[in-house]
């Protein structure tokens, strides 16, 4: 059964309630200082005015509901009880672009990237949770790394009370990830900021080149708009690679 509200819907209510919540981890931050465009001519990006302070990219997915009205679906027979399942494609372009720009987010502390999809399909459940700001902690969050790479088409199922699969091979998530652990992880990094100089900073930049890396790997181009302003730049090439994105950033103080 399909949820009853679309994919676009719970992908606004999440970026708006990640906003929020992290927001209040990132208030004490500086606005970030971004060039004109005469000012990128002359100093070049490498001028870094601003730097990433966390990026928070979802892939969302629109969570199908199967219950015993549905015996024959292949999930069913593993899980034995109401759940939801997304799939992923982990030969498809788009898996593997997510995978790299996790992998260049890690490597250098800057951000993450899941897939998300809600564990509730009725509009009245959807309305609770985001009044509540419940829509993430009822949600289903998977880092791409989870799926490994080239190894065909797998679903991800996740019961009502959050027990989790990956299938088509049964076996538990590599990752256990939560709402409240990725805030708690974020608060941890801002907290440690102070504490941490020497550690590797990121501009704006090297960011928007790891997600040019990864439009590229989804045939959808490597050229900079250097026509647009830094900030609207890395949120187009967001939406290239279907991600919402939630980005704060760092004033240089030098």
């Amino acid at each position: 059964m399909d949820c009853e509200f679309s994919e676009f819907s719970y992908g606004y209510a999440s970026i708006r309630e990640a906003e929020s919540v992290l927001a209040e981890i990132y208030r004490s931050l500086k606005a970030p200082v971004l060039p004109s465009l005469l000012q990128e001519e002359k100093l070049g990006w490498d001028a870094h005015l601003s730097f990433v302070e966390y990026a928070l990219f979802f892939q969302f997915k629109r969570a199908q509901f199967i219950s015993r009205r549905h015996p024959k679906s292949h999930t069913w027979v593993h899980v034995n009880k109401r759940h939801y399942r997304f799939s992923i494609d982990t030969d498809g372009h788009q898996h593997r672009a997510l995978l790299r720009l996790q992998e260049r987010l890690q490597t250098n502390g800057a951000g993450d990237v899941y897939y998300a999809a809600p564990i509730f399909h009725r509009q009245a459940e959807f309305d609770r949770h985001y009044a509540f700001g419940q829509v993430l902690h009822r949600s289903a969050l998977v880092p791409p790394g989870e799926f490994g790479e080239g190894d065909g088409r797998h679903s991800y199922v996740t019961t009502e009370d959050g027990n989790s699969r990956v299938l088509s091979d049964p076996r538990p998530p590599r990752f256990r990830v939560s709402w409240d652990g990725i805030v708690g992880r974020a608060a941890d990094r801002a907290g440690n900021a102070g504490q941490q100089q020497d550690r590797q900073r990121v501009s704006l930049g090297a960011l928007e080149e790891a997600m040019l890396e990864s439009a590229w790997q989804m045939g959808r181009g490597r050229e900079r708009d250097v026509d647009a302003p830094p900030l609207r730049r890395i949120h187009r090439l967001a939406a290239q690679l279907d991600c919402g994105l939630v980005l704060f950033t760092l004033a240089d103080e030098r």
